[in-house]
């Protein structure tokens, strides 16, 4: 099992289990790995088991409050259903589940045109009025929710923000150059 679907995997089955288990405190992996077994997810157990470091990782995750780690993860799985939302194959999955899922189409254009510059940047003036990218300026086709889409690509780790004097910036993450590329190959295929 690659590391990417083992991490998600893993997050996904400790919400089950913590689920399962809301009342009670003091969970450790030890109680995890019997549920493991229970409920037959065999990989994973060994995968814990036998990776340095990951049992005391997921007794961590189990010291938290419940309703903390049970929050956080519908949060992750929110982002993972609005990238879904716009990538081929998934896009129907993540729609028939939360119809009003997704970026808005003024945040994708956002992300185009800065995964397009020279310099992967986009400049915003202060009043939130301009925007530059490579020199030029542009104006967004939605500016009224500028801010809101900028928040959600900035929320969903495709751009990084920071500062140059009063102007805000926003640099193109590599996880937003990927789903710009993701992003080209659903319009070119649909």
């Amino acid at each position: 099992m690659d590391p990417v679907t083992a991490a998600a995997t893993i997050t996904q089955l400790i919400g089950l289990f913590r689920q399962e288990r809301s009342a009670q405190k003091d969970l450790s992996h030890r109680q995890f790995i019997e549920w493991l077994e229970y409920h037959r997810h065999e990989e994973i157990k060994e995968l814990i088991t036998h990776t340095f470091h990951l049992s005391t990782e997921v007794d961590e995750i189990l010291k938290q409050d419940h309703q903390i780690i049970l929050a956080r993860l519908d949060e992750v799985n929110r982002i993972l259903l609005d990238i879904l939302s716009r990538v081929q194959g998934f896009s129907g999955l993540a729609i028939c589940l939360v119809p009003d899922i997704g970026l808005s189409e003024g945040a994708v254009e956002l992300l185009r045109l800065v995964a397009a510059s020279d310099g992967g940047l986009l400049v915003v003036t202060p009043d939130g009025e301009h925007m530059m990218v490579d020199g030029r300026f542009y104006a967004s086709s939605e500016q009224r929710f500028l801010h809101d889409d900028l928040d959600a690509l900035v929320a969903h780790g495709l751009l990084s923000p920071g500062y140059s004097g009063s102007d805000a910036t926003y640099r193109i993450t590599r996880r937003g150059a990927k789903f710009v590329e993701l992003e080209a190959g659903k319009e070119s295929k649909g």
